[in-house]
């Protein structure tokens, strides 16, 4: 059974912004929430929230986040995502991230130089990330015009243009071949309840996205990455989840919690 989704009214009467939200999205507005989700502008920034008992806080997209900068100031090529999607043999991959989730992992990529196209098909996620983006761009800019840490501020917002959001699904969406080099799969693996509680942004959307993906669906998403990918693709799982059914991949990188099968299509 599907969740049911609210925009939250914050005030007495709704705002334009709270209005234009609920609109885009086709959800209710209401300032007496029922829903199993609130979506609510806090601050300026869109925010996601479980009502359930023990649910944890908000959730929002925010690239400016110390988490994204260190990860980011590590040259990605020596991370397993960086070997995974060819950074050594490939500068500047052009990618295609089917499953762009939050966008933790298109981020890290525009960061280090990759030009990204993200696709989401959740309406509820693309917008949480859009807002994301379109803060960090626009905090960046501000960074940059006040010449406060320039040079980060510079790099934030290269890289978030580096990032182009398309809210659709990636089984309709018509890519061209010869148009990526990489296309990045990052299906919601399952994860036992206690280690998607400790992860706010896992729990909260496999929460929202119920059964939102089955492996007969995994192996269609496979299928299609590798008849668009010009050098590989690269399916990101949880460290012992099955491999998606199809093809064996040609190589693997594991990590601590999480692996990256590699299916290589052209020169590597």
């Amino acid at each position: 059974m599907a969740p049911t989704i609210e925009v939250l009214q914050a005030g007495p009467a709704a705002t334009d912004s709270e209005l234009a939200l609920a609109k885009s999205l086709g959800l209710p507005l209401t300032d007496r929430p029922e829903a199993d989700f609130i979506l609510q502008i806090n601050d300026h920034a869109l925010e996601l929230r479980a009502t359930g008992k023990d649910s944890p806080g908000p959730l929002r997209v925010d690239f400016s986040d110390p988490k994204f900068a260190r990860r980011a100031d590590e040259s990605l090529k020596k991370q397993n995502l960086g070997k995974a999607i060819g950074l050594k043999t490939l500068p500047s991959p052009r990618v295609l991230d089917a499953t762009a989730g939050l966008g933790a992992d298109a981020y890290l990529m525009a960061m280090a130089g990759c030009s990204v196209t993200l696709l989401e098909r959740s309406p509820i996620v693309a917008a949480l990330l859009q807002d994301g983006l379109d803060r960090g761009l626009s905090r960046g800019l501000n960074r940059a015009a006040q010449r406060e840490s320039e040079a980060s501020a510079t790099a934030l917002t290269n890289g978030l243009r580096r990032m182009q959001l398309l809210q659709t699904d990636f089984m309709e969406f018509p890519a061209p071949s010869g148009d990526y080099d990489v296309v990045y799969l990052d299906p919601m693996f399952p994860t036992d309840a206690r280690s998607a509680r400790s992860k706010k942004p896992m729990y909260v959307l496999q929460q929202l996205l119920v059964s939102d993906q089955d492996a007969q669906e995994e192996a269609g998403l496979l299928e299609k990455a590798r008849k668009i990918a010009v050098r590989r693709v690269v399916v990101k799982r949880a460290r012992l989840s099955p491999l998606v059914p199809g093809p064996e991949p040609d190589i693997q990188f594991k990590g601590s919690s999480s692996r990256f099968d590699v299916y290589l299509t052209g020169s590597g």
